[in-house]
């Protein structure tokens, strides 16, 4: 049998996991808002700036993000 202060070590353990998973949630529901918003201002200046050397700026970015930015791809 658990004694009191376990019992009461746990409940407040469980009402702190409580609050942290109410705080990612919210966090998770900012990140997704900061995505799109990202989102909307790349394929604004994609709108804006319809030219080769801005797809291939882009397309560097996005390499460089999935590959690691020491990663770099040799230019022509």
């Amino acid at each position: 049998m658990l004694d009191a202060d376990t019992k009461r070590d746990i409940e407040d353990l469980k009402i702190q996991l409580k609050r942290y998973e109410d705080e990612e949630a919210q966090l998770m529901k900012e990140l997704e808002t900061l995505r799109a918003r990202k989102n909307e201002v790349k394929d604004k200046l994609k709108v804006l700036s319809n030219d080769d050397k801005y797809q291939q700026d882009m397309l560097t970015m996005v390499y460089q993000q999935r590959h690691g930015a020491a990663a770099k791809k040799p230019t022509e």
